[in-house]
């Protein structure tokens, strides 16, 4: 059974591989959009634009953080995941932050 949810959680491949990590030195090793042959055409484009994404919303926020009330204290958090075996991910994700004066 190939479970694609588990490639780019390999903790020989990636150090903490349960935290989001973008300043990880072997990104780019991630199989999001496939590779070689099988790569998306449209990967370049979707980065692209979600860089942008992020960039224009956290431009607008400051002091970033998970919401104890929905997650837990630090140390002791709790997540709560789609039932799959397919794909990993979050069913909810609580953060709070401060908003900046545009």
């Amino acid at each position: 059974m190939l479970l694609n949810g588990a490639a780019n959680r390999d903790p020989r491949r990636f150090e903490c591989p349960a935290e989001f990590r973008l300043d990880r030195p072997n990104t780019k090793e991630h199989i999001a959009f496939g590779r070689g042959i099988h790569s998306c055409p449209g990967g370049p484009l979707a980065r692209a634009e979600g860089r942008v994404s992020l960039e224009r919303i956290l431009d607008r926020m400051r002091d970033i953080r998970l919401s104890d009330k929905h997650h837990g204290p630090a140390g002791d958090r709790r997540f709560v995941y789609e039932p799959t075996w397919v794909l990993r991910g979050l069913r909810e994700l609580h953060i709070e932050y401060t908003a900046v004066e545009a």
